[in-house]
Order: structure tokens, then C-alpha cells, then sequence
């Protein structure tokens, strides 16, 4: 098994401070078809989670204009301060501080669909070679091409830097090279299902080679619709943009200035977004919902959802022995309310499916909704397990994460398992739940690809399967879904493993929760692709 990205692991922070540091977004598969000559795609919020592209080989319509031709100031208030302004060395929680200067090769849309960008072509040769033709005449804001070289050049980059947050993407590069003027290639160790994703996000940014040795930290070098001001910057404050007239495709730029404050208070968040100092923000918790809708301020949701889950790692019952019966797991599987989680916690806008995916994704299996809450049937598979006078369980946690834990603790009380919850340090969750001691956990997902997830948590043998359980079929299922050869197979194949790891209780779902991005009443063209914290700055005008 490839190194698996080290931040599909929200649990060690705030639920609803800053997003968490995923390399992943919405999942993105494989592809043979070759590409095609799309229409400028309509740009509304879309509702899929995790979607397989509808076709993941297109070509761009060339970009307009020969200046930028934004107006005013966007100001976005942000959850984290910023760290780095490097593509390559920063977190995905941090992404939005270096959307204005980077492009990508390839862009995300709202409806998890993928489209070209500093791309204008990509094919899948085969399940471990990947092409890509580069859009021709880009310049960087150095006025340096960004060509085939460059490409190469910055994956080349990238697969030195180990201490990059993206190092779990790069590691799966067994080699980069140009084949002529026009097209990279990229040749994997491993076939993955995560490529397109991967370069619509921070591995897909693309620098000025001229920028390597003249730290991109403080002073990035990119080709995307804005530069970045420093002088006009404050450090712990503000980050300034101005418009790049050299930007390949300036209709997207509707904003001359793009201003990103550092608003790491929620209160203050909020408050900034009532009194119009700052015009768009990351709704922190649902409790805000009800003051932030309040008639003048659009409330956008992302295409995914946030899942809140138990993760079983004690499948075997080498800890708690009744974990080791099917019948047990299934048991505590229909014993979960999923609606009352979702009114009780304020997670109205959530759905109470006990699939992992949402019914608008192509993973989405129906015949689960047999798990639905029947705590009779659930009281009468412990009594047939031997434990009709149930057993204990102990849940380790933190901060918000404790509120759904504790909401499971009751559900499972009403069927005779006691529950108790062990408060942990925050930051130490998941060293505690990989550490062998714990047999299971109420956990958090969110900003992850199918494959990502598996591969984290799920995989025999990953950090999540610290007593080495067998894990049954799940690694031929997971096998099938990496190899296939067309997208339908992709989805097929994840759709077939995740249905079987919640069939066999090795992960249950408690509540999805849908994030929410507010917006001024004056802002237009505010989305959020399935993967976005906050909306990329591009198309956005302000009237």
C-alpha cells in the first residue's frame, strides 16, 4: 500500500475551527476515454459529493481579453492565519491565501466535474501513465513561459520535497518527463483513482521555476488571475492581490483587488459578515445559522458532506470480544438514531442516510438503508450474539466530537451497551486511536476522496488498523475499484467497498453535516467545488 495522505485526520482539530488538512477532495477517477471540446459550463452550485467526472478528458475554450477586467475589492474572511504562500509546502487548510496566484492544470466544478486549465488536454494511457497537453502561450507573472519545462520542472520539485504536506501524492511519482513540445507524462508507482483531483488542488499549481530559489513563502510567482501585493500585505492580518492583466483567461477576473483577512475567531467571523467588513466567510457552526440567514446574506453549501462516524478498529474482538460477532456490529448499527443526531445537534441541513456517501453520489448504495433505526431488531442480534444483558465500550474524544459521542453513548444505552467516554487532549485522538489500545472511536471525515478514506483508515494494514484485524474481502473489493478501466467501473468498485465495510460494521455512520459559505448579498458567482473551504476568488463580481 502507497503512503496515504497524513491529513484525512480532522479529529485533531476544532470541528468547526479550521478545516482540517486533507490532500483530498472529491473523488476523481480514472479514465480511457480521450478528450472532447466542452461549452463554457454553466457555473452553479452543483450537489454531488465525491462525483466521478461525467467525462474526465476535455479540452478548454481559449481564455478572453487581453487585460483584467475586474472591479472593486473582495474581501474574504478566513479561519487560519497564513503559514506559507508555497503551493507545495502548504496545507489544504490553507489553500484559499494561494488560489489567487496559482492556476491549476486542471480546474474542479461545483458539481464534482473536472474541466481544463493551464491543461487544455489530459488522457489516462493506462492505469499508471498520465498525460497532459499544456495550454500554449501562458506565461507566468514573471513573464517566464509556463511550458512542458516548467510542468516538469515543479513535479520535479515536489517529488524532493518530503516534508511537503502533498509528499503522500508526490511519493506515487515514479517519473516525470516531457514527450515533446506540448505534453507531459507521468508515470505512477501505483494506479490511483485521485489523479484529476490531486491537480485541481495544491499538486496541481503550478510556479515559476525562476521562483524556486528566491522564497516562494513570502514571494510566490504563479500563473493565475491575481499577484500577490507585499507591501500592501500585514502579516497576521491581511493578504492583498491585485489583478494579473497577463492571466490566460481574464474573463474569469471580476475583482481588481482580492483582500483575505485572518479572522481565526468565529464570533468575529460572523460579526465581520453582518457588518459588511468582509464579504465572505466559512459558516463555523450550525448554532449561526439561524442570525447569518437572515434574509440579506446567501448561504452557500459545498457539494460534500462531513460525516460523522464510529470507526471500529477491534474487528476481530482482540479487545472487546463481542466486536468480534458480525451480529454485534450490526447490532449497534441499527441502534443509531440518525435523525435525532441530526436535530438534536443542529445538523438539519445533513441527511440521515446510514450510507457513508450521499444519494446524489455514484457510491451511494440503497440496499444499506436496510441499517436503518430499528433498536427491536437491533436488541434482538445481541441476544442471539449472547448478550442479551449487553456489554461495555469506551469511547475516547475531545471538544465538539464529544457531543455526537455522547449522542451514541445514549442510542446505545437504550439496547443495553454501556458507554463510556474518555476525554482526550486535543491533538492526541489519533495517536490514541492507532496506538493498539482502543477498539473504537466516534470520528469526523470531511474534505476525502473514496480512495484517500480507504486507504487511511479502512486498508489492512494502515494506520488505522494498529492490531492487524482481518479486514475480510475489503482489499480485493478496493483492488478492483484501483484497476478499473472506465469511470462506471470506479464508481462500481468504491460504491462495492464501502458497502461492504458498513454491512460488516467496521464503520458506522452517525450524522452528515453539509458546510455552508456565507455571502454578501452583492456578491455574485460565489461557488465552492466539493472540495473547497472557501470559494476561489475566480468568476466572482461584485455588483
Amino acid at each position: 500500500m502507497r503512503p496515504s495522505p497524513p491529513n484525512d485526520d480532522p479529529i485533531n482539530r476544532p470541528a468547526f475551527a479550521d478545516r482540517p488538512d486533507p490532500h483530498v477532495t472529491e473523488t476523481s477517477p480514472r479514465s480511457v476515454m480521450k478528450t472532447h471540446r466542452p461549452q463554457r459550463p454553466s457555473r452553479r452550485l452543483g450537489i454531488l459529493v465525491g462525483a466521478v467526472s461525467a467525462a474526465l478528458a476535455l479540452t478548454a475554450c481559449s481564455g478572453g481579453g487581453s487585460e483584467a477586467s475586474g472591479d472593486g475589492t473582495l474581501t474574504i474572511g478566513a479561519a487560519t492565519n497564513l503559514q506559507t504562500l508555497d503551493p507545495q509546502m502548504a496545507a489544504v487548510a490553507q489553500e484559499y491565501y494561494v488560489n489567487p496566484v496559482f492556476d491549476t492544470l486542471i480546474h474542479a466544478q461545483p458539481d464534482g466535474t473536472f474541466e481544463p486549465g493551464l491543461a487544455e488536454e489530459w488522457e489516462i494511457v493506462d492505469p499508471v501513465t498520465f498525460e497532459l497537453t499544456v495550454r500554449p502561450d501562458v506565461v507566468f507573472s514573471d513573464g517566464e513561459p509556463m511550458d512542458t519545462d516548467a510542468v516538469v520542472a515543479n513535479f520535479e520539485r515536489g517529488m524532493g520535497m518530503e516534508a511537503s504536506p502533498s509528499a503522500a501524492f508526490y511519493s506515487n511519482i515514479a517519473g516525470v518527463e516531457a514527450v515533446d513540445d506540448s505534453t507531459v507524462r507521468l508515470t505512477l508507482s501505483e494506479p490511483t483513482t485521485d489523479m484529476l483531483s490531486q491537480l485541481s488542488r495544491l499538486p496541481g499549481m503550478m510556479m515559476s521555476p525562476a521562483s524556486f530559489e528566491a522564497n516562494p513563502e513570502t514571494t510566490p510567482i504563479g500563473a493565475g488571475g491575481w499577484t500577490y501585493d507585499a507591501a500592501a500585505s500585514n502579516a497576521g492580518e491581511v493578504q492583498v492581490y491585485r489583478a494579473n492583466p497577463d492571466y490566460w483567461d481574464t474573463d474569469r477576473v471580476g475583482v481588481d483587488t482580492v483582500e483575505i483577512r485572518a479572522l481565526e475567531d468565529a464570533s468575529a467571523a460572523t460579526n465581520a459578515v453582518l457588518d459588511g467588513q468582509v464579504d465572505v466567510i466559512e459558516m463555523r457552526s450550525e448554532a449561526d445559522r439561524s442570525t447569518l440567514d437572515n434574509g440579506s446574506l446567501q448561504l452557500i453549501e459545498r457539494a460534500n458532506a462531513n460525516v460523522y462516524y464510529v470507526q471500529i478498529m477491534d474487528t476481530d474482538g482482540t479487545l472487546i470480544e463481542p466486536m468480534g460477532d458480525e451480529r454485534v456490529r450490526r447490532a449497534l448499527n441499527l441502534a443509531i438514531d440518525r435523525e435525532s443526531v441530526m436535530k438534536g445537534l443542529q445538523f438539519g441541513q445533513g441527511d440521515p442516510s446510514p450510507s457513508f456517501w450521499l444519494e446524489e453520489t455514484p457510491y451511494y448504495d440503497e440496499d444499506l438503508e436496510d441499517l436503518a433505526y430499528d433498536p427491536e431488531e437491533a436488541r434482538d442480534l445481541l441476544a442471539e450474539a449472547g448478550y442479551a444483558d449487553g456489554f461495555s465500550v469506551t469511547f475516547p474524544s475531545f471538544g465538539a466530537i464529544t457531543e455526537v459521542a455522547e449522542s451514541v453513548q445514549q442510542m446505545w444505552g437504550e439496547i443495553g451497551v454501556e458507554v463510556t467516554i474518555d476525554q482526550v487532549e486535543p491533538g492526541t485522538l489519533a495517536d490514541v486511536m492507532r496506538n493498539g489500545t482502543t477498539a473504537m472511536a466516534v470520528t469526523l471525515a470531511r474534505g476525502f476522496t473514496a480512495e484517500s478514506h480507504y486507504d487511511e483508515r479502512h486498508a489492512p494494514g494502515s494506520p488505522y488498523d494498529p492490531l492487524g484485524t482481518d479486514r475480510g474481502d475489503v482489499a480485493e473489493l478496493a483492488d478492483i475499484a484501483l484497476n478499473a478501466e472506465t469511470e462506471e467501473g470506479q464508481a462500481e468498485g468504491w460504491r462495492d467497498v464501502y458497502s461492504y465495510l458498513i454491512e460488516q460494521g467496521y464503520l458506522m455512520v452517525v450524522a452528515h453535516q453539509i458546510p455552508v459559505v456565507v455571502a454578501a448579498e452583492h456578491v455574485s458567482g460565489a461557488e465552492l467545488s466539493p472540495s473547497d473551504n472557501l470559494p476561489k476568488p475566480y468568476d466572482i463580481t461584485l455588483d
